[in-house]
């Protein structure tokens, strides 16, 4: 980019020498990166001149974090080590909360390119009473459903089955196993079979919307929980329902799940990695996106101002996990260049 593309949008001059986390890493090495990151951001303090955003980014508290995630990424290419997977379209434009909600509650968010409403399923137990669920979230429910889409697709079925063993599961998951994190994950599947979502595509004079439920029919076992004495349901087969099956097999985003699991810690890094992985390979020419399209797709549980000061680093951390993705960020806010898709079918 020439250096007056780049004063038109705003974007300051930068003292770093990498283009990129990865030609860093690649330079100075995982520890090299961060210490060179966290010097250089010591010595130039000047908004003006200084370092690059993702820079200070490496400099931050999860700066490892990120050079370990690029460092992956590098040796995939190596060694050809991707993991295909695939995701609806739809939810690279607008995804689930990152955090949890209280139970009963809608979850809605508005995009410039979709509107997506979430309602929470109701467990009906034996005796007739009813449980109020909350709608799906963060870490564990986007690695869920990336599973169920990948193996819908490539098997052509909508049955799915999971297992009778959560350790099963959270290994394909690429979860550590362990009865925390088993109850959780039993938490989110449930969320997620008996959930509804409405997409729509378009304005209040004319859109398109897609009302569906992610699952049509599940298979569960009950079992006591050892520490809160409460049972606890292990979906152990999904059917996903066929209004959602069709737009998949429509609509495929392929994705790398290996590079998914590598910045697993961050609900928004991984659906910062599925935008881009749907815009990139698309663009005819650069793009800027806004600081407010951004906050609305990406930071709704945040307020604008604390949005654009924490963004960096999930957006660090995705971009150490795409390392075709060629993504600037700009005063206006990120600078969109054509790019190559993250995994070749």
């Amino acid at each position: 980019m020439t250096g007056g593309r780049k004063a038109a949008l705003g974007e300051a001059p930068q003292s770093d020498l990498f283009g990129s986390i990865h030609e860093l890493v690649e330079a100075k090495g995982s520890s090299g990166a961060v210490t060179y990151a966290r010097d250089t951001v010591a010595l130039h303090d000047d908004p003006d001149t200084g370092p690059s955003a993702l820079l200070k980014a490496v400099a931050g508290r999860n700066g490892r974090r990120i050079v370990d995630t690029a460092s992956a990424s590098i040796t995939r290419e190596l060694e050809n080590g991707f993991e295909v997977g695939y995701t609806y379209s739809a939810w690279c434009l607008a995804g689930l909360p990152h955090r949890e909600h209280p139970p009963g509650e809608d979850w809605l968010i508005g995009t410039d390119y979709a509107q997506l409403l979430v309602r929470p399923g109701v467990r009906v137990m034996d005796d007739g009473t009813r449980e109020a669920l909350s709608v799906p979230s963060g870490t564990l429910a986007r690695l869920i459903l990336i599973d169920w889409q990948t193996e819908a697709f490539e098997t052509g079925s909508r049955e799915i089955s999971m297992g009778s063993n959560p350790n099963a599961l959270l290994t394909r998951l690429g979860l550590t196993r362990g009865g925390p994190v088993s109850r959780k994950v039993a938490d989110q599947l449930e969320r997620l079979a008996r959930c509804a979502i409405d997409f729509k595509f378009g304005n209040d004079r004319e859109a398109v919307i897609v009302n569906e439920r992610l699952v049509e029919a599940f298979h569960y076992t009950s079992m006591e929980d050892p520490r809160t004495k409460r049972q606890t349901r292990m979906i152990e087969k999904v059917v996903l329902s066929e209004a959602f099956f069709r737009e998949l097999k429509r609509h495929p985003i392929p994705v790398d799940r290996a590079a998914i699991k590598n910045i697993q810690s961050s609900p928004r890094a991984i659906d910062i990695y599925l935008w881009l992985a749907f815009r990139l390979h698309a663009l005819q020419a650069d793009t800027v996106v806004s600081w407010s399209a951004l906050w609305r797709q990406f930071g709704r549980e945040k307020k604008l101002k604390a949005f654009r000061a924490e963004f960096k680093e999930p957006l660090a951390l995705a971009l150490a996990a795409y390392r075709a993705a060629r993504v600037t960020v700009v005063d206006k806010g990120l600078l969109l260049a054509p790019s190559p898709a993250p995994i070749q079918r």
